[in-house]
């Protein structure tokens, strides 16, 4: 092991959460509450920022940011349930393909 490599442990059985995760023990990624800033949602989505913004555009099923304020340059918050059924289609698509 490299000496700057510090696994991450799992309180309950020493399993790492990456090990957890693949067991289907506990999922990969929880979120912390209801909404995601578009940095976490890119994360979530696995798109890079110029990919979102040509998604957001051009994919109508793509999650729309709620602006924050009434302000055209306002910052937006995404729904993670959005994001989680764009991602559900995406797959339910390639599936049927």
């Amino acid at each position: 092991m490299a000496p700057n490599h510090v696994p991450i442990k799992n309180n309950d059985e020493g399993r790492s959460s990456a090990e957890t995760a693949q067991a289907g023990a506990m999922p990969a990624w929880q979120p912390d509450g209801p909404n995601l800033r578009f940095k976490e949602m890119l994360k979530v989505t696995r798109v890079s920022k110029s990919k979102a913004y040509e998604l957001i555009k051009k994919d109508p099923a793509f999650p729309k940011g709620i602006p924050l304020y009434d302000s055209e340059r306002s910052p937006k918050v995404y729904r993670v349930s959005d994001a989680l059924a764009w991602i559900e289609m995406r797959s339910n698509k390639s599936l049927t393909q």
